[in-house]
């Protein structure tokens, strides 16, 4: 495809971008992915960042929303391909186990029934003992996932689609695109080293789509910024929680609601649990976004966290801390937008919290629109929709 013009340029290599570009590229269009990949040091770093510079994200099925239950269901069998055709290991099956007020559990018990996950409900008195190690608040029950659920690694994943992407003919150029514009019956996507042209575009530019002279900068999107811990423990209490799912907990008290993921070897050899938040922190502009990705994040809410951690894994012994800024792109529907923005250049933006476990069937929506202009009967086409489900 060199020195042709693409049927399709998608600009942004996270992991939506990434799914997009290979569900494309496989269906047999020319395509282009560009977009940087990790900063070599964030903290000296003047571009765009992306959101998947960690090793472990939730994956799970179970959810409150119907419409993110399915999203996971049809993804967590894309991640099982994925892996077998590109031999790039970032799936970890290690169950899920959801922790809230019995009417909420209640009303996940039926999501489990509704895909026939065979998750397993369990009162207050009976997760201390399920799940030793682990000290919960009074007052709520547990439901487990153990099948088509876990954590993944987003720098895997990318990875992966990256392998499929190229080995179904696509094409990659590692660069920062600065201008997105319709001209001469086509779109020309401009970096420092080149102007591409290409019959449409795909943005899929994560938090940073305020970045450059695009169709998507004045997008009235918000982004929040969250403060992630990593708590390194040592092989002992590594082998003690080797057991553990990932969890979400939510106790009446909104600010102890937190989410952990398992012991894992980050990229520095060290064993660590991570303990994040899911409530939205401040809202950044583009130039704040790019200072907040090259520091630490919040002190004070990685302090809160760290507490957190210690009251719910009691006599864990935490050899060192890490923090890592993270940043979530929330739009007015709730969902991701899968839309046009002009007539050739289209939106697949906004993950509001759970793009990564459902990024390969996000992708397929936005491919298969683009392709023959389908939509999977299945979900509401309106709430992916720019303008929300009123037009």
């Amino acid at each position: 495809m060199t020195g042709s013009r693409p049927d399709f340029a998608v600009v942004g290599r996270g992991m939506l971008g990434s799914s997009v570009a290979r569900h494309l590229a496989e269906a047999g269009a020319s395509v282009t992915l560009i977009g940087p990949g990790e900063p070599e040091n964030r903290r000296t770093h003047q571009g765009v960042f992306a959101s998947h510079y960690d090793n472990t994200r939730i994956t799970r099925v179970i959810d409150p929303d119907p419409v993110r239950a399915w999203l996971a269901h049809r993804s967590e069998a894309a991640f099982r391909r994925l892996e077998a055709d590109t031999s790039v290991e970032f799936y970890f099956e290690v169950g899920h186990l959801w922790v809230g007020p019995p009417d909420e559990v209640a009303q996940l018990a039926g999501c489990g029934q509704r895909f026939n996950l065979g998750c397993v409900g369990h009162s207050t008195e009976e997760l201390t003992g399920v799940f030793p190690g682990l000290r919960l608040p009074g007052g709520l029950d547990g439901l487990f996932q153990a099948k088509g659920a876990g954590h993944l690694d987003p720098r895997g994943y990318v990875r992966a689609e990256g392998v499929a992407f190229t080995t179904a003919g696509g094409e990659v150029y590692d660069e920062v695109v600065t201008a997105v514009r319709e001209a001469d019956a086509g779109v020309e996507v401009t970096t420092a080293g080149r102007i591409l042209t290409a019959d449409r575009v795909v943005l899929a530019t994560g938090a940073f789509f305020g970045h450059g002279d695009t169709p998507a900068a004045s997008l009235p999107f918000i982004v929040g910024t969250h403060t992630m811990v990593h708590a390194e423990i040592g092989p002992v209490d590594a082998e003690r929680l080797s057991y553990l799912p990932s969890i979400i907990v939510k106790p009446a008290e909104e600010d102890r609601h937190c989410f952990v993921l398992p012991p894992k070897t980050d990229q520095h050899d060290r064993t660590v649990l991570k303990i994040g938040v899911s409530h939205q922190g401040r809202n950044l502009g583009a130039e704040e976004l790019a200072q907040w990705y090259r520091g630490d994040g919040d002190p004070k809410a990685a302090n809160h966290q760290m507490q957190l951690l210690v009251e719910l894994l009691p006599g864990i012994e935490v050899r060192s801390l890490s923090t890592v800024p993270c940043a979530t792109t929330y739009t007015r529907t709730g969902h991701p937008i899968i839309d046009d923005l002009t007539g050739r250049v289209s939106a697949l933006l906004g993950g509001n919290g759970y793009a990564a476990k459902c990024a390969p069937a996000l992708g397929e929506l936005a491919a298969s629109r683009l392709l023959d202009s389908s939509w999977n009967p299945e979900l509401d086409r309106n709430l992916f929709r720019l303008n929300g489900p009123n037009t």
